[in-house]
């Protein structure tokens, strides 16, 4: 099972120019879709290269506040990947909550790298050079923060939660069909609640110097998680909250979103 590191959690680039964080570029974002067939699609948008502060003064595990650099543009996963996209794939569908938009999930780190290699054999002239890949812890807190330095993506007020996030006050004890809440500034949904995310990056305690393009540790025994979900506390959605899991597990609450550089 799923090592929980903060307090108060339930358990039960193609590239392009730079410009500072939070900025929107003026026709909206720029996104690409890849067909995987059958009418199944994946949407990534464009995350612009920039610098924020990762991390917090909530729980050890998030501690210090560092700054970090991101040199590149990348893309993210406008939602996490579904279930229909997995099955387009793969051929077959491991979710314990059976449905076409809902979050795949019981899928382990290790299942997912299966997935992505098998993404780019069979996309890959969509891909035109790049890779699909799981986003760095970096990577993901970036995007998941849109800009905002606050407890999440919106700011500090928990009330607006439910506006973006599936979690235990809302979701009625299981998962929901993706994009279905408000997106963050930059256009992604469900970064906070709905599935726990997994991350490239083995665990590790942040470094209290800056860091560019942080990657995390070579080797380690676990994974990062990041984003809560539908059965955790409104506490465990924050954009800085950090899990970890052993890549071998299954969870029925643990998704993923692809990133690609």
């Amino acid at each position: 099972m799923m090592r929980l590191l903060a307090i108060g959690v339930v358990a039960l680039g193609w590239m392009g120019s730079r410009v500072p964080a939070g900025a929107q570029e003026k026709d909206g974002p720029e996104k690409i879709v890849l067909d995987l067939g059958g009418g199944v699609k994946m949407e990534f948008v464009k995350i612009k290269a920039g610098k924020f502060t990762m991390g917090g003064n909530e729980n050890d595990n998030e501690k210090p506040p560092h700054e970090v650099t991101i040199t590149k543009d990348y893309w993210m996963q406008t939602t996490e990947t579904t279930q229909s996209q997995w099955e387009a794939v793969m051929g077959k569908n491991p979710s314990h909550f059976k449905g076409a938009d809902l979050p795949v999930e019981t899928v382990s780190w290790e299942d997912c790298q299966e997935f992505l290699k098998k993404l780019n054999e069979k996309a890959k002239e969509q891909l035109k050079g790049r890779a699909a890949k799981f986003p760095t812890e970096a990577e993901w807190e970036y995007a998941c923060r849109a800009g905002e330095k606050g407890t999440w993506c919106f700011g500090d007020e928990g009330k607006k939660l439910g506006e973006y996030a599936w979690y235990y006050k809302n979701s009625d004890a299981k998962m929901h069909p993706v994009g279905q809440k408000k997106a963050n500034a930059w256009g992604l949904y469900d970064m906070h609640g709905n599935a726990w995310e997994w991350c490239e990056d083995w665990y590790e305690a942040y470094p209290s110097e800056a860091v560019t393009d942080a990657t995390g540790p070579a080797k380690g025994d676990s994974r990062c998680l990041r984003g809560g979900c539908w059965h955790g506390i409104a506490y465990s959605t924050r954009s800085a909250l950090r899990l970890r899991d052993d890549p071998t597990n299954h969870d029925f609450y643990v998704g993923f979103r692809a990133a690609s550089r």
